[in-house]
């Protein structure tokens, strides 16, 4: 676990504390898909709002859940990222057929721009290769998060959404 302090004056100036799920039993997941039905506006409706599901997601062993709560409040997330194993429909340009993807990640409108999600993104640094989709028009500032960072696009479907692989040097 590591601690950062948010950089930005619209975020709180509260130490956080890096977590990491690995088991579909942890009692902080329903905290952290109450997050994510709050910052997406999801419900039981779909499978990105659906306990079950992230709780059969987590039970591949390559997937996992980080997640930043302050250090004296461990049980309020306030960012997260979700790690998946994903098969592609179609290799990726470097010919990977399958892959940890980042289903699912976000970050509380008090603590955005305060370097959440370029933490998460770095405790990453160990996997070669990953995937990440944005919708560029329902989330512009990811889509430009992203593109600033050099990240390369593989592919984009037919919903609008839009498929990216991490450059090597990151």
């Amino acid at each position: 676990m590591t601690t950062s302090t948010a950089a930005t004056a619209h975020t709180p100036q509260t130490p956080l504390q890096l977590h990491r799920i690995d088991n579909s039993d942890d009692e902080n997941i329903p905290r952290i898909l109450a997050l994510s039905n709050a910052i997406f506006d999801f419900d039981g409706s779909t499978k990105h709002g659906l306990i079950s599901y992230w709780r059969d997601c987590l039970a591949h062993p390559s997937s996992f859940i980080l997640y930043l709560a302050p250090h004296d409040q461990p049980t309020r997330p306030v960012a997260f990222l979700f790690v998946i194993w994903r098969k592609y429909d179609e290799p990726l340009k470097n010919g990977t057929a399958e892959g940890p993807h980042v289903w699912l990640a976000g970050v509380s409108a008090e603590w955005r721009r305060g370097g959440c999600l370029a933490r998460m993104i770095h405790e990453l640094h160990n996997i070669d290769n990953f995937t990440i989709c944005t919708h560029p028009r329902r989330y512009p500032h990811m889509w430009n998060w992203l593109t600033r960072r050099g990240w390369i696009q593989e592919r984009e479907f037919e919903d609008g959404k839009v498929m990216f692989t991490r450059p090597a040097q990151i």
